[in-house]
């Protein structure tokens, strides 16, 4: 994200930690001496998981609310291999009692249906899976590349996490921001920058 100096003077972001995901390490750092199939964890050791943080962003911007990302669903609490399907063997789920986005939304004062628009980085199942305690957010939003791919993918994507959710895309366009040189302008005015990494 990039915003004007004006208006980061006026921002406040929120960093709201919702649960961990636990994965073997070879999933995040994709090492050269990582076996074909060690990502998954199968046949590996317990030794080799890692517990990351997942964690979504709540901009308070003065033209409006965002969020980034939406964390896990509460379904994982009692029925996580029910939600997160075949993707359980490689990411499995730890979310407590008050770290779901919606409660923290409601700690902060704030209901789904408050938020001005919520922005998806992509559609992995530990940024979108809560995508349906949002679902009555004013706007969703993922760029039309991500919509593409997870649309096309079965394997990597959990299409039953946005199903009856009502979500829109956004075109990247170019403007040197980020590895990749392209990037989404929130407002249309410049004053915040979804930067595609």
């Amino acid at each position: 994200m990039k915003a004007g100096k004006n208006e980061m003077k006026k921002m406040k972001l929120h960093v709201l930690h919702t649960g961990t995901v636990i994965v073997d390490e070879a999933l995040p750092f994709h090492r050269d001496t990582d076996g074909f199939l060690d990502w998954t964890g199968l046949f590996r050791s317990k030794k080799h998981r890692i517990a990351l943080p997942v964690s979504v962003y709540l901009i308070e911007h003065p033209k409006g609310l965002i969020l980034i990302d939406t964390g896990w669903h509460t379904d994982n609490r009692k029925h996580q291999m029910k939600n997160l399907k075949f993707q359980w063997i490689a990411n499995k789920a730890d979310l407590l009692d008050g770290q779901a986005v919606h409660e923290q939304l409601a700690r902060l004062g704030f209901q789904p249906e408050d938020l001005d628009m919520v922005l998806l980085s992509h559609l992995h199942c530990d940024h979108a899976d809560g995508l349906r305690h949002v679902k009555n957010a004013k706007k969703i939003m993922v760029s039309q590349e991500e919509w593409d791919s997870a649309n096309k993918d079965k394997i990597k994507y959990l299409h039953h996490e946005w199903k009856g959710v009502d979500v829109q895309t956004f075109q990247l366009k170019e403007s040197g921001h980020g590895p990749f040189g392209k990037s989404f302008d929130v407002f249309g005015d410049g004053t915040v920058e979804f930067i595609w990494i």
